[in-house]
């Protein structure tokens, strides 16, 4: 996946609520950008980190630049929560994603019947796969963790998978670590301990979970290599 637009330096100033950030631009000026990740992006919004914007000059928007990656301490981080449905979305639709077998059709945002939605619903000949991604950006000390804040939409999800399995489906919980500096990835128990019971809970009755670490270059990022978990 290349992001199009050419790729604009700054360094990130501060984060206005959830979606707008204030990015002093390389070449001169401040700008407000739309932050594309609803997440606390921890260790991924400090002052004076570089970062890099796409000019995106939609009707309706509060801002025309856009964020999409961040220099970590090993190397670049995109923070695009979209970027990993996309990434998933055009293996599906190529080679495949490891371990999952080849769908015959694709179906993105499934409405369940009781109210919530997944990612992807794949149609695998006589059975049929649910997936939900998550993207992970937090990473201390080679370990990535996921949620990076409390999320009782991604306790949800996890028992909608889990409920799917028990009716005779199968289910994957997909994370994409958007950074090359993770070695294994864990579930962030200090911060959302029901996440992380969750988690434990839903592999233990049959969800499926894939760990997917990304080549990030700028403006390039693909899907390069498979992570380990523990859900210790």
């Amino acid at each position: 996946m290349r992001f199009s637009s050419p790729l604009i330096p700054g360094r990130f100033l501060r984060r206005q609520q959830r979606f707008l950030a204030e990015v002093e631009l390389t070449v001169g000026g401040r700008v407000w950008a739309h932050v594309p990740n609803t997440g606390a992006l921890r260790g991924c919004a400090l002052p004076g980190q570089e970062v890099l914007l796409t000019q995106d000059g939609r009707p309706g928007r509060k801002t025309q630049y856009t964020w999409r990656f961040v220099k970590g301490p090993e190397g670049w981080i995109c923070i695009d929560t979209l970027a990993p449905n996309r990434l998933v979305a055009d293996a599906l639709a190529g080679l495949g994603l490891p371990g999952i077998p080849k769908p015959l059709h694709v179906k993105p945002e499934v409405t369940l019947p009781q109210g919530g939605r997944l990612d992807f619903a794949l149609d695998l000949g006589g059975k049929t796969a649910f997936l939900e991604v998550k993207s992970v950006t937090w990473v201390e000390e080679g370990v990535a963790l996921f949620p990076d804040g409390v999320t009782a939409r991604g306790r949800r999800h996890l028992q909608d998978l889990a409920d799917l399995v028990r009716q005779g489906h199968l289910a994957w919980q997909v994370f994409v670590v958007q950074r090359e500096d993770a070695r294994v990835l864990r579930a962030a128990a200090q911060l959302d301990p029901d996440y992380a019971r969750e988690l434990a809970r839903a592999a233990l009755h049959g969800v499926n979970i894939l760990v997917i670490q990304e080549k990030v270059a700028p403006p390039e990022i693909n899907l390069a290599s498979i992570l380990p978990y523990d859900l210790s």
